[in-house]
């Protein structure tokens, strides 16, 4: 025996389960931590609008003043009222549609289906065109208002959540706290901006609604409704609803779907909701 294999003979021997152990135990900790902060996300996003509902920004008042049928097969990720129809994007793979109805009324005009493995997004009215957002594909449609025909579509990193505009430009989310402006003919990033209120930035924002200068954005998965403004994206007030619509089948059916009528007022509605509701808005004093 020579004198390295001595040596070698010498050092303690490792347990060949020692490393397989750890790391299980490394992976039953993830785990345990993963369980807890999906679970324990949903307290902590209510306690924080709860916080900012009762911080400086003012909670708008409404008064309910009509309602209207919703199609309860309907997952909403986008609404929109024009010319007396409204326009109406749903959502979940192998259901997604983009529907034109007449308003007030639930008469069919036009509807699209979109292919099985597509989610459905947001959409919005822009000129003679109809865009529409995908939740995970990449991809926004373009409709001929008219015929809706899809006449082009754009791809786009990230997920597609809101759509809406300002007129000129298309207003997005992604589920985030960060609204892009995008260039309707090209659907190039113009720029972004942050929302935010006076505890931090404001995320899990989803459909969008351009409401006399200002951007309504519904916050998953809460019955809110933040007012921001476009040029800093501070939240300049809040609309709780969380009293409006309380038959709601599941944790999935949450208010999702604001669009606003010729009268000035409000038209929302929600995930699978059988209604929609008028309401008129009213700063709080």
């Amino acid at each position: 025996m020579t004198e390295t294999e001595i040596s070698d003979d010498s050092q303690p021997r490792r347990s060949p389960i020692l490393l397989p152990a750890v790391l299980a135990l490394v992976g039953l900790l993830a785990l345990v931590i993963g369980a807890w902060y999906v679970l324990s996300a949903p307290g902590r996003h209510e306690q924080r609008f709860d916080e900012a509902l009762a911080g400086d920004a003012p909670v708008y008042q409404y008064e309910v003043v009509a309602t209207h049928d919703h199609d309860t097969g309907h997952f909403t990720e986008g609404l929109v009222v024009v010319d007396g129809l409204i326009y109406e994007g749903t959502g979940r793979t192998g259901q997604s549609v983009l529907e034109v109805r007449h308003f007030p009324g639930d008469e069919v005009r036009e509807r699209v289906e979109l292919d099985d493995e597509l989610f459905g997004e947001g959409v919005t009215v822009l000129g003679d065109r109809i865009y529409q957002l995908t939740y995970k594909a990449g991809e926004a449609f373009v409709y001929d208002r008219e015929t809706l025909e899809r006449i082009e579509t754009f791809q786009y990193d990230g997920e597609g959540w809101g759509l809406t505009n300002d007129g000129e430009s298309l207003i997005m989310s992604n589920g985030t706290s960060t609204l892009t402006y995008r260039d309707p003919e090209t659907f190039e990033v113009l720029r972004e901006v942050e929302v935010h209120d006076e505890s931090g930035t404001v995320s899990h924002l989803n459909e969008l609604e351009w409401v006399d200068g200002l951007i309504y954005a519904n916050v998953f998965p809460q019955d809110v409704i933040a007012v921001i403004d476009p040029e800093d994206g501070r939240v300049t007030a809040w609309l709780d609803l969380g009293d409006l619509h309380p038959e709601q089948a599941d944790s999935e059916s949450v208010l999702n779907g604001i669009a606003t009528l010729p009268n000035g007022r409000l038209l929302v509605t929600g995930k699978n909701w059988d209604r929609m509701y008028e309401l008129d808005v009213q700063a709080a004093e």
